[in-house]
This record gives structure tokens, C-alpha cells and sequence, in this order.
């Protein structure tokens, strides 16, 4: 008797965390393309407080965290898109997974692209994050 009153609470946690954890997601939905928005949405908040904080004072940063400056001056790398659009690296590696997304939303893409691409955009985002960390003390969520 004691271990049934300890069994079902912890079977109906189960089952309830499962249900829960699977109800994000529409019917129909393509988990790769709600990843891929995920990354796009957390590396443009991301790249956007490091940028900013390293831009309120770049020789602060370059002189006392050249590695954080470095990164910093590593995303706003002029980078060519569609042949003649040259975009800042963080804008153009958002702005090619999109595309990558989009052409595998019509069919036209493969998956092994755009799993590809979300890998390039959550490393980026990732190190981004660890310096955001570094830097003021608050993850991105």
C-alpha cells in the first residue's frame, strides 16, 4: 500500500510532463523549421546585446577584453549576400538561414543544408551568449 501511494503521483508526473512537453508544437509543424526560427529569434537578441555593449565603448573593451572586442568586431565583418548585398557577418548568417529555411519550406532545399545552417548560427549565438555572460554578468534567454 505504501508504494502505490508514491507509484501514482509519480506516474501521473510522467504522463502529464510528457503531454506538456509535446503540446508546443502544432499539428503539422516541421520541428526543423521551429528550430530554425528558435536560433534565428535567440542569435538576433544575442548578437544585438553584445554589439551594443561593446559599442557603447569600443577602446574600453579593446583595451581590457580584446578577445570580447575581437568577436565583436568579428560579427560585424562586411559579408557578401545574394552577389551584391554586403550585410554585417551576424545580419548575413540570420538572413542565410532564413533563406535556407525558406527554400526548404518550398521544397526546394534539403534538410542536411538547413540543419547546417542552424549549426553555423547557434555556434555563432553560443559563443555570443558566453560573452554576454563574461561581460554582464546575465545570460541571453
Amino acid at each position: 500500500m505504501k508504494l502505490f501511494r508514491f507509484a501514482l503521483p509519480l506516474a501521473l508526473t510522467v504522463i502529464c510532463s510528457f503531454f506538456v512537453s509535446c503540446a508546443h508544437l502544432q499539428p503539422g509543424t516541421d520541428a526543423l523549421v521551429v528550430r530554425a526560427e528558435q536560433v534565428e529569434s535567440a542569435a538576433k537578441a544575442t548578437f544585438d546585446l553584445v554589439l551594443n555593449v561593446d559599442h557603447a565603448d569600443r577602446g574600453f573593451w579593446r583595451t581590457n577584453a580584446p578577445a570580447f572586442h575581437g568577436y565583436c568586431e568579428w560579427l560585424r565583418q562586411p559579408t557578401v549576400v545574394w552577389v551584391t548585398n554586403v550585410l554585417p557577418r551576424a545580419t548575413a548568417m540570420i538572413v542565410s538561414l532564413n533563406n535556407i529555411k525558406t527554400e526548404y519550406i518550398m521544397a526546394s532545399g534539403s534538410s542536411n543544408a538547413l540543419v547546417s545552417a542552424i549549426a553555423v548560427l547557434q555556434s555563432a549565438a553560443t559563443e555570443a551568449n558566453a560573452w554576454s555572460v563574461i561581460v554582464t554578468n546575465h545570460p541571453v534567454r
